[in-house]
């Protein structure tokens, strides 16, 4: 009984494999017959049933990327441009960003000035596959795009968040990153907030006050200041009879009035002037340094510290701190830039600029005029006189052009200067 059980298994195996090996064998033979088929009818221009015929034959094969793109390349043929794109995207969506497919999509759209389509394929493909080095490659190519915005200003600062300060005829008010007006100008000095809801900080003649974003007035000191900064960390920074020093968010003066210059609250810190010198104080006005620092660095909307980053300048020239005022790198710099984001800020020896990240290390040399820190990617330098802007990578994604720029928001604007005039450019990556 027992090997009669053991000769029927051994038969039932067999079989099974004379099955599998059957339907191979023949699978194969449709596949081939179906591949002859469909050339054949292609050498004669018998589109239609060529197409026919490489069906066929995928139905019996499972690498099919090599026949869907000839199967593309017949839509070509037949000027069934439509199908030829879906087909090569289809091609994508089974096998992945194959460089057969997406270089033919991307040459597609360029060729037919479809270039927005491009963009908005290949920062798909990006999203889905950011590090497949195909698609970082064409990425890098729709990354160089832009297109400039209508409006013209004769001064527009730097972006925080969605807004940017831009001057008309000598008064300032507001933009957002479509270059629409948000406060027309009209003030003598306006700030951007870290939130709107909190305010803008506006100062008309002598007096300083707080506007809403359509412009009504919501808050004012009851003592007059010269200046009035933006609330962070719970503190506004103000001067009164050329001294400087802070309020609560309630506008109560919680520190004297004594510094020559100072920088708004971040990360519990914040940075004083007296008798040519910086030091640092926490929220309670205590003292972490004594004035030992000939600068501090600042940015546009005059925070000292961040991404966790202080650059301080002693005798030797510019380093960098961490928020505990603790040495990161013990390397030096004529001059430096804020770090803006977590990507790497521009710095200068020997004359010359390159980038350092937040660990200290210099990733790319010194090599250019001038520079400023990267932002989305994007960093602004100078070259023969004009600014462009760089990548990650080294690569030059924008080449010189502009007179002066500043650097990208999140929603992928800068403010250019072309001549005498600001304009506003966007990349298309975000449009």
């Amino acid at each position: 009984m027992k090997k009669s059980l053991i000769l029927l298994m051994a038969v039932l195996l067999a079989l099974s494999w004379y099955m599998a090996l059957g339907s191979g064998s023949e699978a194969e033979t449709k596949y081939q017959q179906a591949m002859e088929n469909a050339a054949s009818f292609e050498e004669r221009e018998l589109y239609l049933d060529a197409i026919e015929q490489y069906e066929a034959a995928m139905e019996n094969h499972e690498d099919n990327a090599p026949i869907m793109l000839r199967i593309a390349e017949i839509y070509r043929k037949l000027g069934e441009d439509n199908s030829y794109l879906e087909e090569l995207k289809e091609v994508v969506s089974r096998y992945g960003p194959l460089e057969s497919a997406v270089s033919q999509i991307y040459d597609y759209y360029i060729g037919a000035n479809r270039e927005n389509n491009a963009i908005e394929y290949i920062s798909g493909l990006h999203d889905s596959y950011p590090e497949d080095e195909v698609v970082a490659r064409y990425y890098r190519e729709v990354s160089r795009n832009y297109y400039q915005l209508y409006y013209e200003y004769q001064q527009i600062g730097s972006f925080l968040g969605g807004y940017a300060v831009y001057e008309y005829e000598g008064k300032k008010g507001v933009i957002d990153t479509a270059g629409e007006v948000l406060l027309k100008a009209a003030y003598d000095e306006i700030r951007i907030p870290l939130k709107i809801s909190e305010g803008f900080p506006v100062r008309v003649a002598n007096q300083v006050y707080l506007i809403s974003e359509k412009g009504y007035k919501i808050a004012q000191p009851e003592t007059e200041y010269q200046e009035l900064g933006i609330l962070s960390d719970k503190r506004y920074l103000v001067k009164q009879d050329g001294k400087y020093g802070y309020l609560t968010e309630d506008l109560e003066p919680c520190t004297q009035f004594q510094w020559d210059d100072a920088t708004n609250y971040r990360d519990g810190i914040a940075a004083v002037k007296s008798g040519g010198k910086w030091a640092f104080i926490n929220k309670k006005g205590e003292f972490l340094t004594e004035y030992i620092y000939l600068d501090v660095k600042r940015d546009e909307q005059n925070f000292c510290s961040g991404q966790g980053r202080i650059w301080v300048q002693d005798a030797a020239g510019y380093h960098l701190l961490d928020t505990e005022l603790k040495e990161v790198s013990q390397d030096t710099y004529e001059d430096v830039r804020f770090f803006v984001s977590e990507q790497p800020c521009a710095v200068c020896k020997d004359g010359k600029w390159g980038f350092l990240n937040t660990n200290g290390e210099l990733i790319l040399t010194c090599q250019y005029e001038e520079a400023d820190s990267f932002s989305i990617g994007y960093a602004p330098v100078k070259k023969d006189g004009l600014w462009g802007y760089l990548g990650l990578d080294g690569t030059m994604l924008i080449e010189p052009a502009f007179d002066e720029v500043k650097g990208f928001n999140q929603n992928g604007t800068a403010p250019v200067r072309i001549g005498e005039s600001w304009v506003l450019i966007q990349l298309g990556i975000y449009r």
